[in-house]
């Protein structure tokens, strides 16, 4: 794990899928943009916009984003914070920023030292109201459902797996991802079936059922309604040089 020796504070992006790390330094994620899923030793936590998470130096977390986001990033020395007083920011559980504090982190990414020290001391002393746990954990949803998609899942099974009414689930999903979570899982499958379609041995109908559609049938009317062609026609016109060929034959 490398070390720093400054503070260093940008705006990141985080990827669509369940990732880990652990670094020699705290860290403070504050949300802009979007809504990144982490989870640490002291649970997990939807980090939204104006939502601050420390992490502490040596702790492992696992993060997800299901959908766009921005967040500002703060990689903080362990030493530098223990010279400044701030070690007790990142002892904390998660918690909500004033609005003012909020509106002030979106411009801290590659600001100078004096201008961070100002923003995590006035961080510190706001004491905000601390984040509740949330009971919708894509963390743990999204990647049983996306290795199972030839499953028949319905929004009901995947709201009692969070132990949520299927409204609530469904509200909270949309908030969190960005789509209605059967159009999310729509778009899901449909991805695996284009990557599916690449292989010229799987038959329409056997991709079909790998992906999670009723039949071929279901499969042809859904894949044309958000390609506006049919799967055989998509998959002729991205089919490689060597099978282009054979079908000319």
């Amino acid at each position: 794990m490398a070390e720093l020796d400054r503070p260093l504070g940008e705006a990141r992006s985080y990827p669509a899928q369940v990732l880990t790390d652990r670094h020699a330094y705290h860290q403070v994620l504050v949300g802009l943009e979007g809504t990144v899923e982490l989870e640490t030793g002291r649970g997990g936590v939807h980090v939204a916009p104006g939502v601050l998470a420390p992490i502490a130096e040596g702790e492992v977390h696992h993060y997800l984003a299901a959908g766009d986001n921005r967040c500002l990033v703060l990689d903080l020395p362990v030493a530098w914070c223990d010279a400044l007083g701030m070690g007790a920011l990142v002892e904390r559980r998660a918690y909500r920023l004033s609005p003012a504090l909020r509106e002030r982190a979106r411009h801290l990414a590659g600001a100078g030292n004096l201008a961070l020290v100002e923003w995590l001391e006035a961080s510190l002393v706001c004491g905000g109201r601390q984040v509740a746990m949330p009971r919708l954990r894509l963390m743990r949803l999204l990647p049983e459902v996306l290795a199972t998609l030839e499953r028949p899942w319905r929004v009901g099974e995947m709201a009692a797996r969070c132990h949520l009414a299927e409204a609530a689930f469904a509200r909270q999903f949309r908030a969190l991802v960005g789509q209605a979570p059967h159009a999310w899982l729509t778009e899901r499958r449909l991805e695996r079936a284009c990557r599916l379609m690449a292989e010229p041995q799987a038959s329409l109908t056997e991709i079909a059922v790998a992906c999670g559609f009723a039949d071929a049938a279901h499969f042809s009317r859904t894949f044309r309604a958000q390609h506006g062609l049919s799967p055989r026609q998509w998959r002729q016109d991205h089919a490689g040089p060597t099978r282009a060929s054979n079908a000319l034959r």
